[in-house]
């Protein structure tokens, strides 16, 4: 009974102790100064116009309102913009274009077409206002191609459907591809979006598949994008960064791209090779 009683006793005291405790403190936190840095973003469509994304950089509590003047500060203009390949040179005027469904913007646009001819290697400068200068360079990949796609209805007969998707790989390379799976629409989030590459594939052949989740008449995009390894590591160190700006308790993950040169840049330049697919559901 006495025992009981002290730890009674013990147990107050230190509630009285913790109550009496300013368990709360406010910390300032000196944030270093942010060095803005130039943005490159330039994927060479086979069959599109030479485009390219040229932006800065903003640190993460910089204001940047969605009013008249966005893209003014947010694009990065007045820069001199040069592609070569094959001897010959394509000039990159500071134009802005838009392509829709997906939606893209560019503020460097060029009247020239992008050639699918793979093993092209393409060479990227430009030349800030100030004088610094941006260099990458890329090499055009072969198109992947979609085997197959298949229709498949739920076998307990729920009245949906799955996509399946079947894609050859060529084993004798190390091949880098983003597997993306839309429905209806391909300016939305897509419910598939992933990397995947070869290096555990013996059997030479990719299979992708949805989940019994489409209705009748409903359409089904299916892409395949074959990836240089800079972009695979690109995309990759994009996401990870998206994930650290959500999550406090992570690392910050630094963008891996492909550009260099004394402007600091960061960004990617490099083929954008695909097939794309649109399957409607029509079975009954």
């Amino acid at each position: 009974m006495y025992a009981r009683y002290l730890s009674f006793i013990s147990l107050m005291a230190a509630l009285l102790i913790l109550s009496a405790c300013n368990l709360s403190k406010t910390v300032d936190i000196e944030l270093p100064e942010y060095a803005p840095q130039p943005v490159v973003e330039c994927y060479l469509e086979p069959g599109k116009p030479f485009r390219l994304l040229l932006t800065r950089s903003y640190a993460f509590f910089d204001p940047l309102g969605l009013d008249s003047t966005f893209l003014e500060k947010l694009f990065l203009d007045g820069a001199t913009v040069n592609i070569s390949y094959n001897g010959d040179t394509v000039s990159l005027p500071n134009v802005v274009s838009i392509e829709p469904n997906p939606i893209k913007v560019f503020n460097y646009t060029a009247n020239r077409i992008v050639p699918p001819t793979p093993g092209i290697e393409y060479t990227l400068n430009i030349v800030l206002p100030n004088g610094q200068q941006i260099n990458s360079s890329a090499i055009m990949l072969p198109k992947v191609r979609w085997d197959s796609i298949v229709i498949e209805r739920s076998p307990s007969d729920t009245g949906l459907y799955r996509c399946l998707a079947y894609m050859t790989d060529d084993t004798t390379l190390v091949n880098y591809y983003r597997r993306i799976f839309s429905i209806n629409r391909l300016d939305t989030v897509p419910e598939q979006d992933f990397l995947v590459d070869d290096r555990l594939n013996e059997t030479g052949v990719f299979a992708f598949g949805s989940a019994y989740q489409l209705k009748y008449r409903y359409e089904a995009f299916n892409t395949i994008v074959h990836l240089s390894k800079a972009h695979a590591d690109f995309i990759e160190s994009v996401q990870l960064a998206v994930a650290g700006n959500s999550n406090p308790f992570q690392q910050p993950s630094p963008i891996k791209g492909n550009v260099r040169g004394s402007a600091n840049p960061i960004g990617i330049f490099t083929p954008l090779v695909y097939d794309r697919r649109r399957t409607i559901v029509d079975l009954e």
